[in-house]
């Protein structure tokens, strides 16, 4: 883990964000949510005719990257009604954020560690780890193209992660962003067009 203290903004720069995490975790998820999440952003972008290039960035192998930390360590300075927020199904554990603008997935916020999941490629590379500590859920990774080696990959959530993680879930469990505090799940869009990756 790392500290990150930087200022960055979405793709089209409407949303201003800035980041002070003492200890942020990034690794990249494989699961089918996640990156049909991702797929559905870029789908949606490529209707609107918005950019030649992907919003949402995934790996050779579908994997998303996002840098751990929590709501308390993010701040919207400004653009904060271009902030959406969905569920990808009812009764999902993640609120997931991006901008209505040009569509870039901005974070998503576990419902039961209060974990907020930042897209990694938002963070400059200057402040960027480029360290990823873990790869999880890679039964459900894509096969990729052969060009690029597969790296190794925890079946599920590799033990190491309940070793890392316990002590700060705990400390910031329940805590809501400023930003977001008057969203409820229940008043909460589920994503149009939404497939599972």
């Amino acid at each position: 883990m790392n500290a990150i203290s930087a200022n960055t903004s979405c793709k089209c720069g409407k949303i201003k964000i800035a980041i002070d995490s003492p200890s942020a975790l990034r690794f990249v998820c494989y699961c089918r949510d996640c990156r049909g999440y991702y797929n559905t952003l870029n789908s949606q972008a490529m209707k609107k005719e918005l950019s030649e290039v992907h919003p949402a960035r995934l790996d050779a192998f579908g994997g998303v990257d996002v840098t751990q930390i929590y709501p308390d360590e993010i701040k919207i300075n400004d653009g904060q009604q271009h902030l959406q927020t969905v569920l990808i199904r009812a009764k999902s554990p993640y609120h997931r954020t991006y901008c209505k603008s040009c569509l870039t997935p901005l974070y998503s916020i576990g419902q039961g560690t209060g974990a907020l999941l930042l897209n990694s490629y938002l963070i400059p590379v200057e402040s960027q780890s480029n360290d990823v500590k873990f790869r999880i859920i890679g039964r459900q990774a894509l096969k990729g193209d052969g060009q690029v080696e597969k790296p190794s990959m925890s079946w599920s959530v590799p033990f190491q992660w309940f070793l890392t993680m316990p002590k700060r879930v705990r400390s910031k469990k329940g805590v809501q962003p400023e930003f977001d505090s008057s969203i409820e799940s229940n008043d909460l869009k589920i994503l149009e067009g939404f497939v599972e990756g």
